[in-house]
């Protein structure tokens, strides 16, 4: 057997720069939002569908 190394997990961003809403959104508030307009299929929203929306949750998730 071979002894792995535990893996480090990155730290998440508290915020960043969103490209669709044009402004800094935080994580929590992007998670919110995506989940939001998803399960509640508000196609109008910008968090629609958002590949970063996704990419933020499952990052978070993973944390």
């Amino acid at each position: 057997m071979q002894s792995q190394a535990p893996q480090l997990k990155k730290k998440t961003a508290e915020a960043f720069f969103c490209k669709f809403l044009n402004r800094d959104v935080k994580v929590t508030e992007c998670i919110d939002d995506y989940v939001n307009a998803n399960s509640l299929n508000i196609r109008h929203s910008p968090c629609f569908k958002c590949s970063n929306g996704l990419k933020v949750r499952l990052e978070y998730a993973n944390n």
